[in-house]
Parts: C-alpha cells; sequence; structure tokens
C-alpha cells in the first residue's frame, strides 16, 4: 500500500510541516495515526467485499421478483380463469411447493461471513478509549483555535463533542455543542438521514431531549 510522505500529506491541507509536528499531540504519533489510516482503508475494503456481496444477493432476489409479479400480472381481474388452467395452478403450486422453501433456507442463511470474520479480527487494532477520548480535547482545543480553512464537524463528531462536556460538567460547552449537533441533524439529505440511522448511538429526539436538559440545568 502506498502512503503519501507525512509533509506531503500535511501541506495538501494547508499546514507546514512544523506546524503539524506542533498540531499533533504526545499521544499521537505520527506511525500510530498513519497505522489507524491503514486501518479504517482496510475496514472499507471489508465492508465494500461486504456490500458487494449482499448486493449479489439483492439482484437475485429482485429479478425474481420481478419475474413472479410478471408471471401475477397475468392473473387478471379473474383469478378462477386463471387458475382453472391446468398448467396455471400447477405453474403456481411448483412455486410455492419448491421455490419457498430454498428461498427460506437462502434467508436463514449467514450471508458475507468472510467479510464479518476479518472485520473482528481487526478489532483489536482499533483505537483505545483514552486514545479516542484524547482526540476530542485536542480536536476541540484546535478547532477554538484554528485559523486556517472552514472545518466543519459532522452531527456525529460534534454530539460526541457535546457529550464529552456534559460529563466533565461543562454544560455551557455542552449546550453549544448540542445546538451545532440539531443545526447540523437539519441540513442532512435524506441518503445522509438514512445513513446517520445506522450510525448514530442516539436519535435526534434523543438529542433535543439532552439539549432540553442542559438548558435547565444551567438555569437552576
Amino acid at each position: 500500500m502506498y502512503y503519501f510522505p507525512t509533509s506531503v500529506m500535511w501541506s495538501a491541507l494547508g499546514f507546514s510541516p512544523l506546524l503539524a509536528v506542533l498540531i499533533l499531540p504526545k499521544w499521537a504519533s505520527s506511525t500510530k495515526m498513519k497505522a489507524y489510516l491503514d486501518l479504517d482503508t482496510r475496514l472499507k475494503t471489508q465492508l465494500r467485499g461486504y456490500s458487494e456481496d449482499l448486493q449479489d444477493h439483492i439482484s437475485t432476489l429482485n429479478r425474481y421478483i420481478d419475474d413472479r409479479k410478471s408471471e401475477l400480472d397475468k392473473v387478471g381481474k379473474d383469478p378462477e380463469v386463471y387458475l382453472g388452467n391446468p398448467l396455471n395452478s400447477f405453474s403456481l403450486l411448483h412455486h410455492l411447493h419448491f421455490d419457498w422453501p430454498a428461498w427460506r433456507k437462502l434467508m436463514e442463511k449467514p450471508l458475507a461471513t468472510e467479510y464479518i470474520t476479518e472485520i473482528q479480527e481487526m478489532w483489536s487494532e482499533m483505537p483505545t478509549k483514552d486514545e479516542y477520548t484524547n482526540s476530542i480535547k485536542a480536536a476541540k482545543d484546535f478547532h477554538k483555535n484554528e485559523t486556517q480553512g472552514n472545518f466543519e464537524f459532522s452531527p456525529l463528531e460534534s454530539l460526541q463533542i457535546a457529550l464529552h462536556a456534559y460529563d466533565k460538567k461543562n454544560y455551557t460547552e455542552a449546550e453549544n455543542w448540542l445546538n451545532i449537533t440539531l443545526n447540523g441533524y437539519k441540513n442532512l439529505s435524506l441518503q445522509e438521514k438514512d445513513l446517520y440511522e445506522v450510525l448514530s448511538p442516539v436519535s435526534e429526539s434523543q438529542v433535543e431531549d439532552l439539549y432540553t436538559k442542559v438548558r435547565k440545568i444551567k438555569n437552576e
């Protein structure tokens, strides 16, 4: 796998190599962060393989569904006339007797297990909780003093910063980041909202409830 030299990477982001050294916290060595970048790439590769495997099954299912729809469209408004033809009756019973057990077996079969196994084996390489917590603090502090670019956190990222502030009982900061999170939710496309249904540990309404709770705590 090819890696950009670290200096090239930081230059591409608009930072000088010297500034990059100053930015990178002590716990996040260049080697370790590059390993995490590689891990993310490998996980993405496994997820794509998993997706393609599932898509193959979905394509097969859709072809069969279309085929059955085409056949059932022939029934028309009078099923008795259709079923009065022994050939049609045989076709229907054959479909129910042989096809559905096969589909049931397919639906019960674990899919893309090799990709799931690969991802499970990578779990030990994941960042530790302390590393993640430290990254939240470093990102928050840097974002506060940022003068280059116009970086925006995703709603999921700002939510984690809000929860971190809430755990530290820094309710003013938590309120600010929860507000950023809720505004971010409003700007999501329908496709992004579908994705967030999977990725988000909490619903938008739960974030709204926490926002209300934080404001109440502040006013007590």
